[in-house]
Protein backbone atom coordinates (compact mmCIF):
# COMPACT_ATOMS: atom_id res chain seq x y z
CA UNK A 1 0.00 0.00 0.00
CA UNK A 2 1.70 3.31 -0.74
CA UNK A 3 1.11 6.51 1.04
CA UNK A 4 -1.97 8.14 -1.19
CA UNK A 5 -3.86 5.42 -0.63
CA UNK A 6 -3.76 4.59 2.98
CA UNK A 7 -7.10 6.38 3.68
CA UNK A 8 -8.19 7.71 7.74
CA UNK A 9 -11.55 6.51 8.49
CA UNK A 10 -12.97 9.62 9.14
CA UNK A 11 -12.21 10.94 5.39
CA UNK A 12 -14.87 7.96 4.79
CA UNK A 13 -17.19 9.19 7.07
CA UNK A 14 -17.37 12.43 5.74
CA UNK A 15 -17.83 10.86 1.60
CA UNK A 16 -20.29 8.94 3.44
CA UNK A 17 -22.55 11.81 4.13
CA UNK A 18 -21.94 13.08 0.05
CA UNK A 19 -23.19 10.58 -1.09
CA UNK A 20 -26.34 10.58 -3.32
CA UNK A 21 -29.44 8.55 -2.90
CA UNK A 22 -27.44 5.78 -0.83
CA UNK A 23 -27.29 5.80 2.75
CA UNK A 24 -24.59 5.86 5.26
CA UNK A 25 -26.02 2.67 6.36
CA UNK A 26 -26.23 1.39 2.58
CA UNK A 27 -22.62 2.37 2.34
CA UNK A 28 -21.66 0.73 5.65
CA UNK A 29 -22.70 -2.65 4.30
CA UNK A 30 -21.32 -2.30 1.33
CA UNK A 31 -18.31 -2.00 2.87
CA UNK A 32 -19.03 -5.22 4.92
CA UNK A 33 -20.27 -6.97 2.30
CA UNK A 34 -16.73 -6.47 0.78
CA UNK A 35 -14.39 -7.39 3.72
CA UNK A 36 -13.67 -3.73 4.40
CA UNK A 37 -12.21 -3.32 1.02
CA UNK A 38 -14.48 0.03 0.01
CA UNK A 39 -12.31 2.96 0.25
CA UNK A 40 -12.56 6.88 -0.19
CA UNK A 41 -11.44 8.07 -3.49
CA UNK A 42 -9.20 11.38 -3.16
CA UNK A 43 -7.62 13.34 -6.60
CA UNK A 44 -3.81 12.26 -6.88
CA UNK A 45 -2.39 15.94 -6.06
CA UNK A 46 -4.57 16.18 -3.13
CA UNK A 47 -1.51 15.85 -1.03
CA UNK A 48 -0.45 19.50 -2.22
CA UNK A 49 -3.52 21.31 -1.37
CA UNK A 50 -4.36 23.65 1.92
CA UNK A 51 -7.69 24.46 0.46
CA UNK A 52 -10.24 21.40 -1.05
CA UNK A 53 -13.78 20.68 -2.19
CA UNK A 54 -15.17 24.33 -1.69
CA UNK A 55 -12.65 26.10 0.17
CA UNK A 56 -12.49 23.22 3.39
CA UNK A 57 -9.22 23.72 5.26
CA UNK A 58 -6.31 20.50 4.43
CA UNK A 59 -3.48 19.86 5.70
CA UNK A 60 -0.75 19.41 3.22
CA UNK A 61 1.42 16.40 3.38
CA UNK A 62 4.94 17.60 2.42
CA UNK A 63 6.24 13.88 1.84
CA UNK A 64 3.09 12.42 -0.63
CA UNK A 65 3.09 15.80 -2.27
CA UNK A 66 7.10 15.71 -3.33
CA UNK A 67 6.44 12.02 -4.54
CA UNK A 68 3.91 13.02 -6.70
CA UNK A 69 5.22 16.22 -7.88
CA UNK A 70 8.30 13.74 -8.90
CA UNK A 71 6.77 11.36 -10.56
CA UNK A 72 3.89 13.04 -12.10
CA UNK A 73 4.80 11.32 -15.29
CA UNK A 74 5.29 8.25 -13.89
CA UNK A 75 3.28 5.93 -15.77
CA UNK A 76 3.37 2.70 -13.41
CA UNK A 77 3.40 5.22 -10.11
CA UNK A 78 0.02 6.51 -11.32
CA UNK A 79 -1.75 3.30 -11.86
CA UNK A 80 -1.08 2.83 -8.71
CA UNK A 81 -2.96 5.46 -7.35
CA UNK A 82 -6.41 5.01 -7.60
CA UNK A 83 -7.37 8.61 -7.79
CA UNK A 84 -4.40 9.35 -10.52
CA UNK A 85 -5.57 9.05 -14.21
CA UNK A 86 -2.68 8.55 -17.26
CA UNK A 87 -5.04 11.46 -19.63
CA UNK A 88 -5.34 13.94 -16.43
CA UNK A 89 -8.65 15.65 -17.89
CA UNK A 90 -10.57 12.56 -16.80
CA UNK A 91 -9.74 13.62 -13.34
CA UNK A 92 -11.54 16.82 -13.82
CA UNK A 93 -15.55 17.50 -14.20
CA UNK A 94 -15.02 19.27 -17.34
CA UNK A 95 -18.75 20.39 -17.19
CA UNK A 96 -18.07 22.20 -14.12
CA UNK A 97 -14.47 22.93 -14.33
CA UNK A 98 -13.67 21.20 -10.98
CA UNK A 99 -10.36 19.70 -10.92
CA UNK A 100 -7.00 18.91 -8.72
CA UNK A 101 -4.17 19.25 -10.89
CA UNK A 102 -0.77 20.88 -10.91
CA UNK A 103 1.22 22.20 -13.43
CA UNK A 104 2.50 19.60 -15.93
CA UNK A 105 5.43 21.79 -17.26
CA UNK A 106 6.65 21.80 -13.64
CA UNK A 107 4.48 20.03 -11.07
CA UNK A 108 6.52 22.30 -8.08
CA UNK A 109 5.15 25.33 -9.10
CA UNK A 110 3.23 26.55 -5.96
CA UNK A 111 0.54 28.70 -8.39
CA UNK A 112 -1.42 25.34 -9.09
CA UNK A 113 -2.16 23.80 -5.32
CA UNK A 114 -1.51 27.59 -3.04
CA UNK A 115 -4.64 29.34 -2.03
CA UNK A 116 -6.67 30.67 -3.80
CA UNK A 117 -6.12 27.44 -5.30
CA UNK A 118 -8.40 24.12 -4.09
CA UNK A 119 -8.19 20.84 -4.81
CA UNK A 120 -11.85 19.62 -5.89
CA UNK A 121 -13.10 16.03 -6.74
CA UNK A 122 -13.73 16.33 -10.36
CA UNK A 123 -14.52 13.40 -11.98
CA UNK A 124 -12.61 11.34 -9.49
CA UNK A 125 -15.33 8.55 -8.63
CA UNK A 126 -16.49 9.13 -5.10
CA UNK A 127 -15.60 5.59 -3.68
CA UNK A 128 -14.04 2.35 -4.87
CA UNK A 129 -13.92 -1.45 -3.79
CA UNK A 130 -10.25 -3.06 -4.41
CA UNK A 131 -11.54 -6.02 -6.31
CA UNK A 132 -10.58 -9.27 -5.22
CA UNK A 133 -12.95 -12.08 -6.73
CA UNK A 134 -16.45 -11.75 -8.95
CA UNK A 135 -18.37 -11.96 -4.72
CA UNK A 136 -16.98 -8.26 -5.10
CA UNK A 137 -18.43 -7.23 -8.37
CA UNK A 138 -21.71 -8.76 -7.76
CA UNK A 139 -21.96 -7.05 -4.48
CA UNK A 140 -21.56 -3.75 -6.44
CA UNK A 141 -23.76 -4.54 -9.12
CA UNK A 142 -26.65 -5.31 -6.52
CA UNK A 143 -25.17 -2.19 -4.40
CA UNK A 144 -26.00 -0.24 -7.52
CA UNK A 145 -29.54 -1.27 -8.68
CA UNK A 146 -30.66 -1.06 -5.10
CA UNK A 147 -29.00 2.81 -4.82
CA UNK A 148 -28.95 3.95 -8.54
CA UNK A 149 -25.13 5.05 -7.81
CA UNK A 150 -23.46 4.40 -11.34
CA UNK A 151 -20.74 2.46 -11.92
CA UNK A 152 -17.52 2.14 -13.47
CA UNK A 153 -14.62 -0.04 -14.12
CA UNK A 154 -10.55 1.09 -13.32
CA UNK A 155 -8.06 -0.88 -13.65
CA UNK A 156 -4.89 0.86 -14.67
CA UNK A 157 -6.72 4.35 -15.71
CA UNK A 158 -5.38 4.74 -19.48
CA UNK A 159 -8.48 5.20 -20.79
CA UNK A 160 -7.93 8.76 -23.86
CA UNK A 161 -11.95 8.52 -23.87
CA UNK A 162 -12.81 8.59 -19.87
CA UNK A 163 -14.70 5.47 -19.28
CA UNK A 164 -12.67 4.62 -16.04
CA UNK A 165 -14.16 7.80 -14.39
CA UNK A 166 -17.15 9.94 -13.12
CA UNK A 167 -18.03 12.12 -10.54
CA UNK A 168 -20.93 10.49 -7.94
CA UNK A 169 -19.35 7.19 -8.94
CA UNK A 170 -18.72 4.02 -7.15
CA UNK A 171 -15.60 2.38 -9.16
CA UNK A 172 -14.57 -1.38 -9.47
CA UNK A 173 -10.55 -1.49 -8.84
CA UNK A 174 -9.41 -4.56 -10.57
CA UNK A 175 -5.74 -3.61 -10.26
CA UNK A 176 -4.96 -5.70 -7.69
CA UNK A 177 -5.87 -9.11 -9.43
CA UNK A 178 -2.45 -10.14 -10.29
CA UNK A 179 -2.53 -13.41 -10.71
CA UNK A 180 0.00 -15.04 -13.63
CA UNK A 181 0.67 -18.22 -15.43
CA UNK A 182 1.68 -20.68 -17.99
CA UNK A 183 0.45 -23.34 -19.42
CA UNK A 184 1.52 -25.28 -22.31
CA UNK A 185 -1.55 -27.20 -23.02
CA UNK A 186 -4.15 -25.08 -22.17
CA UNK A 187 -7.67 -26.21 -23.66
CA UNK A 188 -10.18 -23.18 -23.11
CA UNK A 189 -12.89 -24.78 -20.83
CA UNK A 190 -15.83 -26.78 -22.17
CA UNK A 191 -13.53 -27.25 -25.56
CA UNK A 192 -11.81 -30.60 -26.08
CA UNK A 193 -8.19 -31.10 -25.95
CA UNK A 194 -7.65 -30.37 -29.58
CA UNK A 195 -7.60 -26.65 -28.71
CA UNK A 196 -4.50 -27.06 -26.72
CA UNK A 197 -2.07 -23.97 -27.01
CA UNK A 198 0.79 -22.65 -25.22
CA UNK A 199 -1.08 -19.83 -23.12
CA UNK A 200 -0.29 -17.33 -20.76
CA UNK A 201 -3.33 -16.65 -18.33
CA UNK A 202 -3.30 -13.01 -16.21
CA UNK A 203 -5.50 -11.51 -13.40
CA UNK A 204 -7.03 -8.21 -15.20
CA UNK A 205 -4.81 -5.97 -13.20
CA UNK A 206 -1.74 -7.53 -14.85
CA UNK A 207 0.34 -4.84 -16.53
CA UNK A 208 2.71 -4.91 -19.67
CA UNK A 209 5.49 -4.52 -17.67
CA UNK A 210 5.18 -7.55 -15.85
CA UNK A 211 3.96 -9.42 -18.37
CA UNK A 212 6.76 -9.15 -21.12
CA UNK A 213 9.17 -9.92 -18.42
CA UNK A 214 7.15 -13.19 -17.19
CA UNK A 215 7.08 -13.96 -21.21
CA UNK A 216 11.01 -13.56 -21.32
CA UNK A 217 11.29 -15.41 -18.59
CA UNK A 218 9.51 -18.56 -20.27
CA UNK A 219 11.09 -18.41 -23.50
CA UNK A 220 7.60 -16.97 -25.64
CA UNK A 221 5.89 -14.27 -27.06
CA UNK A 222 3.08 -12.06 -26.06
CA UNK A 223 1.76 -9.51 -28.30
CA UNK A 224 1.51 -5.97 -26.48
CA UNK A 225 1.23 -2.65 -26.55
CA UNK A 226 3.72 0.56 -25.91
CA UNK A 227 2.67 1.60 -22.47
CA UNK A 228 4.42 -0.11 -19.24
CA UNK A 229 1.65 0.84 -17.46
CA UNK A 230 -1.54 -0.91 -19.59
CA UNK A 231 -3.12 -3.80 -18.56
CA UNK A 232 -3.50 -6.75 -20.79
CA UNK A 233 -6.89 -7.64 -19.71
CA UNK A 234 -8.39 -4.67 -19.57
CA UNK A 235 -9.48 -1.94 -22.19
CA UNK A 236 -6.50 -2.58 -24.50
CA UNK A 237 -7.36 -6.50 -25.87
CA UNK A 238 -11.50 -5.58 -25.25
CA UNK A 239 -11.18 -2.63 -27.95
CA UNK A 240 -8.73 -5.14 -29.83
CA UNK A 241 -5.54 -4.24 -28.91
CA UNK A 242 -2.37 -3.06 -31.30
CA UNK A 243 1.52 -3.63 -30.90
CA UNK A 244 4.94 -2.92 -32.66
CA UNK A 245 4.42 -6.96 -33.67
CA UNK A 246 0.32 -6.91 -34.39
CA UNK A 247 1.39 -6.20 -38.53
CA UNK A 248 3.28 -9.77 -38.25
CA UNK A 249 1.28 -11.31 -35.62
CA UNK A 250 -1.97 -9.95 -35.18
CA UNK A 251 -3.93 -7.80 -32.77
CA UNK A 252 -5.04 -9.26 -29.22
CA UNK A 253 -8.16 -9.51 -29.90
CA UNK A 254 -7.30 -12.19 -32.72
CA UNK A 255 -4.88 -14.03 -29.40
CA UNK A 256 -7.16 -14.31 -27.11
CA UNK A 257 -8.79 -17.43 -26.30
CA UNK A 258 -10.87 -16.83 -23.09
CA UNK A 259 -12.36 -14.86 -20.59
CA UNK A 260 -13.80 -14.97 -17.44
CA UNK A 261 -16.25 -12.27 -16.20
CA UNK A 262 -18.96 -11.00 -14.51
CA UNK A 263 -22.09 -9.67 -16.90
CA UNK A 264 -24.60 -6.88 -15.11
CA UNK A 265 -27.49 -9.58 -15.28
CA UNK A 266 -24.97 -11.50 -12.26
CA UNK A 267 -23.17 -14.05 -13.20
CA UNK A 268 -20.29 -15.09 -13.26
CA UNK A 269 -19.37 -16.36 -17.00
CA UNK A 270 -16.29 -18.22 -19.41
CA UNK A 271 -16.05 -16.71 -22.61
CA UNK A 272 -14.22 -18.79 -25.44
CA UNK A 273 -15.27 -20.15 -28.64
CA UNK A 274 -17.20 -22.98 -27.03
CA UNK A 275 -19.28 -21.85 -24.37
CA UNK A 276 -21.03 -18.21 -24.60
CA UNK A 277 -19.45 -17.52 -28.14
CA UNK A 278 -21.33 -14.56 -28.58
CA UNK A 279 -19.87 -12.57 -25.31
CA UNK A 280 -16.51 -13.90 -26.34
CA UNK A 281 -17.04 -12.30 -29.84
CA UNK A 282 -18.23 -8.95 -28.26
CA UNK A 283 -15.53 -8.53 -26.11
CA UNK A 284 -12.89 -9.48 -29.07
CA UNK A 285 -12.83 -5.79 -30.37
CA UNK A 286 -16.45 -4.77 -28.53
CA UNK A 287 -14.80 -2.73 -26.19
CA UNK A 288 -13.67 -2.24 -22.65
CA UNK A 289 -16.43 -2.29 -19.83
CA UNK A 290 -19.00 -2.94 -22.06
CA UNK A 291 -20.24 -6.20 -21.67
CA UNK A 292 -19.25 -6.80 -17.76
CA UNK A 293 -16.46 -7.05 -15.65
CA UNK A 294 -13.50 -9.11 -16.49
CA UNK A 295 -11.57 -10.75 -14.05
CA UNK A 296 -8.67 -12.61 -16.29
CA UNK A 297 -8.30 -13.27 -19.25
CA UNK A 298 -5.88 -16.11 -21.66
CA UNK A 299 -4.11 -15.15 -24.36
CA UNK A 300 -1.88 -17.27 -27.01
CA UNK A 301 2.12 -17.34 -26.32
CA UNK A 302 3.90 -17.70 -28.92
CA UNK A 303 7.35 -19.15 -29.13
CA UNK A 304 10.36 -16.79 -28.56
CA UNK A 305 11.04 -15.12 -31.45
CA UNK A 306 13.91 -12.85 -32.78
CA UNK A 307 13.27 -9.38 -33.56
CA UNK A 308 14.80 -7.30 -35.86
CA UNK A 309 14.90 -3.75 -34.56
CA UNK A 310 14.77 -0.63 -36.61
CA UNK A 311 15.77 3.08 -35.13
CA UNK A 312 15.49 6.27 -37.46
CA UNK A 313 16.87 9.47 -36.00
CA UNK A 314 16.40 13.08 -37.45
CA UNK A 315 16.17 16.27 -36.48
CA UNK A 316 12.66 17.45 -36.29
CA UNK A 317 12.55 20.93 -37.75
CA UNK A 318 9.32 21.55 -39.33
CA UNK A 319 11.20 21.38 -43.24
CA UNK A 320 12.43 18.02 -42.34
CA UNK A 321 8.96 16.74 -41.15
CA UNK A 322 7.33 18.08 -43.58
CA UNK A 323 9.36 15.96 -46.39
CA UNK A 324 9.71 13.40 -44.12
CA UNK A 325 6.55 11.91 -43.92
CA UNK A 326 5.40 11.85 -47.38
CA UNK A 327 8.11 9.69 -47.79
CA UNK A 328 7.71 7.30 -45.85
CA UNK A 329 3.89 7.45 -47.25
CA UNK A 330 5.36 6.10 -49.85
CA UNK A 331 7.45 2.80 -48.17
CA UNK A 332 4.45 2.09 -45.63
CA UNK A 333 2.61 -0.54 -46.98
CA UNK A 334 5.65 -2.76 -48.39
CA UNK A 335 7.17 -2.28 -44.98
CA UNK A 336 3.96 -3.59 -43.70
CA UNK A 337 3.71 -6.12 -45.64
CA UNK A 338 7.39 -7.19 -44.99
CA UNK A 339 5.87 -7.53 -41.02
CA UNK A 340 7.34 -4.61 -39.80
CA UNK A 341 5.62 -2.83 -36.96
CA UNK A 342 6.03 0.51 -34.68
CA UNK A 343 5.89 3.98 -33.99
CA UNK A 344 7.17 7.49 -36.23
CA UNK A 345 7.01 10.16 -33.14
CA UNK A 346 8.04 13.36 -35.06
CA UNK A 347 8.50 15.32 -31.27
CA UNK A 348 10.65 12.67 -30.41
CA UNK A 349 12.67 13.09 -33.53
CA UNK A 350 12.76 9.20 -34.25
CA UNK A 351 10.92 6.04 -35.61
CA UNK A 352 11.12 2.87 -34.26
CA UNK A 353 10.25 -0.45 -35.79
CA UNK A 354 10.34 -4.08 -34.83
CA UNK A 355 10.33 -7.31 -37.52
CA UNK A 356 9.68 -10.78 -35.76
CA UNK A 357 9.57 -12.35 -39.32
CA UNK A 358 12.58 -11.46 -41.26
CA UNK A 359 16.40 -12.17 -40.45
CA UNK A 360 18.86 -9.74 -40.30
CA UNK A 361 19.73 -9.84 -43.54
CA UNK A 362 16.36 -9.35 -45.12
CA UNK A 363 15.93 -6.68 -42.36
CA UNK A 364 18.75 -4.94 -43.97
CA UNK A 365 16.76 -5.27 -47.61
CA UNK A 366 13.48 -4.33 -46.44
CA UNK A 367 14.22 -1.35 -44.68
CA UNK A 368 16.48 0.53 -47.28
CA UNK A 369 13.60 2.48 -48.26
CA UNK A 370 12.74 3.54 -44.81
CA UNK A 371 16.62 4.28 -44.12
CA UNK A 372 16.53 6.57 -47.89
CA UNK A 373 13.43 8.26 -46.69
CA UNK A 374 15.41 9.73 -43.70
CA UNK A 375 18.27 10.27 -44.88
CA UNK A 376 17.13 12.36 -47.11
CA UNK A 377 16.44 15.00 -44.94
CA UNK A 378 19.69 14.49 -42.93
CA UNK A 379 19.02 11.41 -40.47
CA UNK A 380 20.19 8.03 -40.30
CA UNK A 381 19.11 4.39 -39.43
CA UNK A 382 20.46 1.76 -37.00
CA UNK A 383 19.40 -2.03 -37.43
CA UNK A 384 19.67 -4.21 -34.13
CA UNK A 385 18.93 -7.76 -33.35
CA UNK A 386 16.82 -8.67 -30.30
CA UNK A 387 16.90 -12.37 -28.83
CA UNK A 388 13.15 -11.31 -27.42
CA UNK A 389 10.06 -8.63 -28.11
CA UNK A 390 11.03 -7.89 -24.21
CA UNK A 391 14.89 -7.04 -25.55
CA UNK A 392 13.28 -4.78 -28.09
CA UNK A 393 10.75 -3.25 -25.94
CA UNK A 394 13.12 -2.37 -23.17
CA UNK A 395 15.70 -0.75 -25.76
CA UNK A 396 13.47 1.45 -27.86
CA UNK A 397 9.72 2.18 -25.37
CA UNK A 398 9.89 1.12 -21.81
CA UNK A 399 12.70 3.84 -20.41
CA UNK A 400 10.44 6.49 -22.52
CA UNK A 401 7.12 5.78 -23.27
CA UNK A 402 4.27 8.48 -24.27
CA UNK A 403 3.70 11.55 -22.12
CA UNK A 404 0.93 11.23 -19.73
CA UNK A 405 0.08 13.54 -15.98
CA UNK A 406 -1.36 15.77 -19.34
CA UNK A 407 -5.05 16.58 -20.58
CA UNK A 408 -5.53 15.46 -24.35
CA UNK A 409 -7.96 16.14 -26.74
CA UNK A 410 -6.81 13.02 -29.08
CA UNK A 411 -8.09 12.11 -32.82
CA UNK A 412 -7.14 9.09 -34.91
CA UNK A 413 -7.58 7.67 -38.18
CA UNK A 414 -7.09 4.70 -39.69
CA UNK A 415 -5.22 4.66 -43.08
CA UNK A 416 -6.04 2.24 -45.57
CA UNK A 417 -3.58 0.48 -48.02
CA UNK A 418 -5.19 1.79 -51.15
CA UNK A 419 -4.96 5.52 -49.86
CA UNK A 420 -1.23 5.89 -49.61
CA UNK A 421 -1.47 7.28 -52.86
CA UNK A 422 -3.74 9.94 -52.11
CA UNK A 423 -1.67 13.42 -52.03
CA UNK A 424 -4.35 15.29 -50.50
CA UNK A 425 -4.78 12.91 -46.90
CA UNK A 426 -1.16 12.48 -46.70
CA UNK A 427 -0.55 16.25 -46.99
CA UNK A 428 -3.55 16.48 -44.38
CA UNK A 429 -1.63 13.85 -42.24
CA UNK A 430 1.48 15.92 -42.77
CA UNK A 431 -0.14 18.86 -42.15
CA UNK A 432 -2.20 18.20 -38.78
CA UNK A 433 1.67 16.28 -37.21
CA UNK A 434 3.31 19.73 -37.47
CA UNK A 435 0.35 21.93 -36.28
CA UNK A 436 -0.72 19.53 -32.87
CA UNK A 437 0.70 19.63 -29.53
CA UNK A 438 1.79 15.94 -30.24
CA UNK A 439 1.19 13.31 -33.36
CA UNK A 440 2.33 10.01 -33.91
CA UNK A 441 1.59 7.39 -36.88
CA UNK A 442 1.54 3.99 -35.27
CA UNK A 443 2.33 1.48 -38.16
CA UNK A 444 0.16 -1.12 -36.27
CA UNK A 445 -2.38 -2.56 -38.02
CA UNK A 446 -2.21 -6.45 -38.39
CA UNK A 447 -1.44 -5.98 -42.36
CA UNK A 448 0.82 -8.86 -42.89
CA UNK A 449 -1.02 -11.34 -40.25
CA UNK A 450 -3.37 -13.15 -42.63
CA UNK A 451 -3.68 -16.22 -39.89
CA UNK A 452 -7.32 -14.77 -38.50
CA UNK A 453 -10.74 -15.60 -39.05
CA UNK A 454 -12.98 -12.45 -40.35
CA UNK A 455 -16.13 -13.50 -38.73
CA UNK A 456 -14.05 -14.02 -35.10
CA UNK A 457 -13.62 -10.58 -33.61
CA UNK A 458 -15.94 -7.62 -33.57
CA UNK A 459 -13.32 -5.34 -34.44
CA UNK A 460 -13.74 -2.75 -37.34
CA UNK A 461 -13.17 -4.84 -40.85
CA UNK A 462 -11.08 -1.73 -41.74
CA UNK A 463 -8.23 -2.76 -39.63
CA UNK A 464 -7.10 -5.45 -41.96
CA UNK A 465 -6.99 -2.98 -44.62
CA UNK A 466 -5.03 -0.56 -43.10
CA UNK A 467 -1.35 0.30 -42.95
CA UNK A 468 -1.21 3.31 -40.58
CA UNK A 469 -3.21 4.29 -37.45
CA UNK A 470 -2.09 8.07 -37.54
CA UNK A 471 -3.19 10.53 -34.26
CA UNK A 472 -2.83 13.75 -33.35
CA UNK A 473 -3.22 15.40 -30.19
CA UNK A 474 -3.64 19.06 -28.18
CA UNK A 475 -3.16 19.76 -24.34
CA UNK A 476 -3.99 22.24 -21.95
CA UNK A 477 -2.53 22.96 -18.59
CA UNK A 478 -4.37 23.62 -14.97
CA UNK A 479 -4.98 27.53 -15.17
CA UNK A 480 -6.19 27.28 -18.89
CA UNK A 481 -9.39 29.02 -19.68
CA UNK A 482 -12.88 27.09 -20.71
CA UNK A 483 -12.86 29.12 -23.68
CA UNK A 484 -8.99 27.67 -24.45
CA UNK A 485 -9.87 24.50 -23.82
CA UNK A 486 -12.82 24.78 -25.99
CA UNK A 487 -10.47 26.18 -28.59
CA UNK A 488 -8.11 23.15 -28.48
CA UNK A 489 -11.07 20.40 -29.12
CA UNK A 490 -12.31 23.21 -31.97
CA UNK A 491 -8.89 22.70 -33.57
CA UNK A 492 -8.81 19.29 -33.71
CA UNK A 493 -11.74 18.74 -35.26
CA UNK A 494 -10.24 21.63 -37.91
CA UNK A 495 -7.12 19.97 -38.67
CA UNK A 496 -8.13 16.53 -38.75
CA UNK A 497 -11.07 17.33 -41.06
CA UNK A 498 -9.05 16.60 -44.14
CA UNK A 499 -8.04 13.28 -43.18
CA UNK A 500 -11.37 12.48 -42.29
CA UNK A 501 -12.68 13.37 -45.62
CA UNK A 502 -10.24 12.30 -47.82
CA UNK A 503 -11.21 8.38 -45.98
CA UNK A 504 -15.35 8.19 -46.51
CA UNK A 505 -16.62 5.55 -44.53
CA UNK A 506 -13.06 5.26 -42.65
CA UNK A 507 -12.39 3.67 -39.00
CA UNK A 508 -10.62 5.27 -35.85
CA UNK A 509 -9.54 3.43 -32.89
CA UNK A 510 -12.24 3.28 -30.18
CA UNK A 511 -9.19 3.27 -27.27
CA UNK A 512 -6.93 6.00 -29.08
CA UNK A 513 -10.21 8.27 -30.44
CA UNK A 514 -12.47 11.86 -30.55
CA UNK A 515 -14.73 12.01 -27.98
CA UNK A 516 -16.26 13.93 -30.79
CA UNK A 517 -15.70 11.09 -33.68
CA UNK A 518 -18.40 11.79 -36.09
CA UNK A 519 -20.40 9.18 -36.90
CA UNK A 520 -18.73 6.69 -34.31
CA UNK A 521 -20.76 3.24 -34.55
CA UNK A 522 -19.36 3.17 -38.15
CA UNK A 523 -16.26 4.93 -37.18
CA UNK A 524 -14.92 2.10 -34.22
CA UNK A 525 -16.71 -1.25 -35.62
CA UNK A 526 -18.67 -0.82 -38.37
CA UNK A 527 -22.30 -1.28 -39.14
CA UNK A 528 -22.89 -4.97 -38.87
CA UNK A 529 -20.29 -5.31 -36.17
CA UNK A 530 -22.22 -2.24 -34.49
CA UNK A 531 -25.97 -3.87 -34.80
CA UNK A 532 -24.82 -7.43 -33.73
CA UNK A 533 -22.68 -5.27 -30.56
CA UNK A 534 -26.09 -3.85 -29.41
CA UNK A 535 -28.24 -6.93 -29.71
CA UNK A 536 -25.57 -8.60 -27.20
CA UNK A 537 -25.32 -5.68 -25.02
CA UNK A 538 -29.52 -5.62 -25.38
CA UNK A 539 -29.53 -9.53 -24.35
Amino acid sequence: MTLLTSLVSSLLLLKLSDAGSATTSDWNALNRTVGGRLKAATPFARPCFSLVDGGKPNMPNATACTEVQSRWEDHLFRSDNFGAYEVTQWETCQTTGDECLLDFTNPANPAAFTPPAQCRQGSVPNFYIDITGPDDILAAFDFSKKSGVPLVIKNSGHDYIGRSSGPGTLALWTHHLQNISLSRSFVPEGCSSRESATAITIGAGQQFRSVYDFAAANNVTVVGGSDPAVGLSGGWVMGGGHSAISPALGLGADRVLQFKIVTPDGRFRVANKCQNQDLFWALRGGGGGTFGVVLESTHLASPRVQVQGLLALYDNTPENTAKLIPALAKTAVQFAADGWGGYITPSNSSGVWANPLLNSTQAKKSAAAVAEAFASVGGNTTLLTFDTFTGWFNAFIGSSPDPVGIPQALASRLIPAEKFSDKTLIQGITNASLAADFSQILAVPPFAFKDFDPQATSVNPLWRKAVWHSAILFTWNFDSTLAQRVGQYQKLTELWSVVRQQTPGGGAYVNEADVFEPNFSESFWGKANYAKLLSIKNK
